[in-house]
């Protein structure tokens, strides 16, 4: 918990009403508004999880990367390494958790409960010394989104 880390990280998760109803989000938002885990190649990123929700669970999943937790509710996690790459974050919980960002690219960190991640609470873990040599061709359209 007291290592030294390249990239420190807080996602106040929440529940909130807006006028087109009830919206999931990090730290007050919702995607896209949602601050991005901005990282580079080799980075020690450390991440505190907070529920904040009321009734709320959020299992937290993280793309491309496993992430060991360290603590829960400010206790250090005892016995055998605990590695993720989902995490039920249950109302009022906060874990700490920590990974090395060793898998370039852009990756979703989002809620699994997909009802909330399309609602907003979703951000993204970005490599500031990546570039996707992918190009999306327009006139494909057999990828249909929800």
């Amino acid at each position: 918990l007291d290592q030294k880390y390249d990239v420190e990280y807080t996602m106040d998760l929440g529940t909130a009403m807006r006028k087109d109803g009830m919206v999931f989000t990090i730290n007050g938002k919702t995607y896209p508004e949602t601050a991005p885990v901005n990282v580079k190649t080799g980075d020690l990123v450390k991440v505190k999880l907070v529920n904040n929700s009321p009734k709320d669970l959020h299992p937290m999943h993280l793309h491309g990367h496993f992430f060991q937790v360290l603590s829960k509710n400010g206790k250090p996690i005892t016995g055998a390494p605990l590695i993720k790459d989902t995490l039920n974050v249950k109302p009022g919980e906060e874990y700490v958790v920590a990974f090395k960002a060793d898998n370039p690219g852009n990756w979703m960190f989002h809620c699994h409960d997909l009802h909330h991640a399309s609602a907003g609470m979703v951000t993204e873990l970005k490599y500031k010394d990546y570039k996707s040599d992918y190009t999306p061709n327009p006139n494909d359209t057999t990828n249909k989104p929800e």
